[in-house]
């Protein structure tokens, strides 16, 4: 019997896989991040038909992904906290998908305590996927220990080398369509340039800096700048929006709920700068390489930072209400000036990039 824990596991199978399906469950930033690895297993695997199992709102990025080919909605699963689990609708996925025949299903979501189950019940002809540290493979067919001291994408990327696809390309993909340049033009008409995006909001209350305190840091910064102050969100975010719009005072656009994905992504490529907390537009800008300042609480930037090599600053911070996030040597409140700075600093070492950049050209 093959050893799990052997890597290149694409090298020892009889054929190419013809069928993959991919779990990968997560929000916005769990995705992103794992378009690197998206990409190794494309140049991997050039003729195959890849799946997305995911969260019902990753359909628009597959959509609009060269790396992936179709999308089925995670409909949840016992111990997988992302989505309601629903045995009768569960059973008849898992049936439909067995009947789709996979070759290869790989489980791209955690350490694989509850989500390799869920992968083995797909019942694809081979089955991989992360698993605990020392942990038994069970009856995986490819078991790689979770890594759990990298950045995230990273992590995806150490997995797909192990299965025999190895990248060491760290860009992150998030495509932009003529649709949504067309929907941010239309939302963001009539403001005046330079833009500059807030997104004070997040799913995890331990994750969000005041946003009284965004209000009065894009104030400054428009004061040093001028031009005009983007308010960022999802529909439900919209109340809280306009509380911090009226804060700010115009010129200023509360967009929370008025975009769709790609519209939110193509308005993110027309900032100046965004300064928000850590969560789907922050990670949105890395992948457009937009200037940006980031805001960690207790989540580990180390891990799901954005590149060290873009035009991106993080500022941590202790929420309060929570321990010291990991990045802390003690808890403290970044001050407005210091986000603000962080702003200034990397909207300028952008222009001067460009600066560089055009000066080459000529040269």
């Amino acid at each position: 019997m093959t050893d799990p824990f052997a890597p290149g596991l694409l090298d020892r199978l009889p054929a190419p896989p013809q069928r993959v399906a991919v779990l990968r469950a997560g929000r916005i930033g769990d995705l992103l991040c794992a378009t690197p690895a998206f990409r190794a297993l494309r140049q991997a695997l050039p003729d195959a038909e890849i799946t997305l199992i995911g969260l019902p709102f990753a359909r628009d990025l597959v959509e609009r992904s060269r790396r992936l080919d179709r999308f089925e909605p995670f409909l949840g699963f016992p111990g997988i906290a992302e989505q309601w689990f629903d045995a009768r609708r569960a059973t008849e996925f898992f049936a439909r998908m067995q009947a789709h025949c996979f070759d290869l299903a790989l489980q791209m979501h955690g350490s694989g305590v509850h989500s390799n189950p869920f992968a083995l019940l797909l019942g694809a002809r081979v089955t991989a996927g992360f698993i605990r540290p020392a942990a038994d493979p069970g009856r995986l067919d490819a078991a790689f220990p979770y890594p759990a001291d990298r950045h995230e994408i990273r992590r995806c990327l150490a997995f797909t080398t192990f299965l025999g696809a190895p990248s060491e390309d760290e860009a992150m993909e998030f495509p932009l369509l003529a649709a949504d340049r067309a929907e941010a033009d239309r939302l963001l008409a009539g403001l005046a340039p330079p833009l500059i995006g807030l997104h004070p909001f997040a799913r995890d209350d331990a994750k969000k800096w005041p946003d009284g305190r965004f209000g009065e840091a894009a104030r400054r910064v428009r004061n040093e700048m001028g031009g005009s102050v983007v308010v960022l969100g999802s529909q439900e975010d919209g109340a809280v929006g306009d509380r911090v719009a009226s804060r700010i005072g115009p010129p200023v656009r509360n967009l929370a709920g008025a975009t769709s994905l790609g519209g939110l992504g193509a308005v993110v490529e027309l900032l100046a700068v965004l300064i928000a907390n850590d969560s789907g537009p922050a990670h949105i800008a890395s992948a457009l390489r937009v200037p940006s300042v980031i805001l960690f609480g207790p989540t580990d930037p180390a891990t799901w930072g954005p590149p060290a090599d873009g035009p991106h600053r993080v500022v941590c911070f202790d929420p309060e209400i929570e321990a010291p996030g990991p990045c802390l040597a003690e808890g403290w409140h970044p001050s407005v000036d210091a986000v603000a700075a962080a702003a200034l600093t990397v909207v300028g070492e952008r222009g001067r990039s460009e600066e560089i950049s055009v000066a080459g050209i000529g040269a």
